[in-house]
């Protein structure tokens, strides 16, 4: 009878509203879980109201977004120029495959790179992926230009050869796709 008893009790207390004034969730999520929903809902209406019932708009959360959008264009680019690095430290420099071989090594490797790079920067949103592709494919088909005009400085990062290479067998001022050139 006694167990009966704590039983009903144990039931009674359980099934009361909680005096303290935070809802529990249940036995899989925690307290501060409860808080975080509560707190989350409590900014998501505070935000739909904004100034006088007016819905709010943030301007910093669009200057945000157009920032990372930049960020991850920048970051493609910068996979491509480290792409071809990469493979100019990988073989000899001047090996000659297809230019369509060529073109898929590059864009192959600068993806990886721009993977590598996207986690390193916790930009790992899908929809910023297409603004690194963007970037990637911009800097392949433009890197020349950009040869021709700081041969110097990829002198010292690729080889005065390879610099020579590509200045003898591109023209400035154009875009280098699948081994043709044109003109902007």
């Amino acid at each position: 009878m006694h167990q009966r008893e704590d039983f009903y009790s144990r039931l009674g207390r359980v099934t009361r509203a909680p005096q303290d004034g935070v809802h529990r969730m249940g036995p899989s999520q925690t307290r501060n879980h409860g808080r975080n929903q509560h707190l989350k809902e409590m900014l998501a209406r505070h935000k739909a109201q904004g100034v006088h019932g007016a819905p709010a708009i943030e301007p910093n959360l669009k200057l945000t977004q157009v920032l990372s959008y930049l960020l991850a264009f920048a970051m493609g680019g910068l996979a491509a120029v480290i792409a071809r690095w990469l493979r100019f430290q990988l073989s000899d420099g001047m090996t000659q495959v297809s230019a369509d071989l060529d073109l898929a090594l590059d864009v192959l490797f600068a993806i990886v790179i721009a993977f590598i790079l996207r986690e390193a920067v916790s930009l790992s949103a899908v929809k910023r992926m297409g603004a690194q592709v963007a970037g990637i494919l911009l800097a392949m088909v433009t890197m020349h230009n950009v040869v021709h005009e700081m041969p110097d400085v990829f002198s010292r990062l690729f080889s005065p050869q390879w610099v020579a290479h590509v200045t003898d067998t591109t023209e400035p001022g154009t875009l280098a796709f699948r081994g043709h050139s044109y003109h902007l």
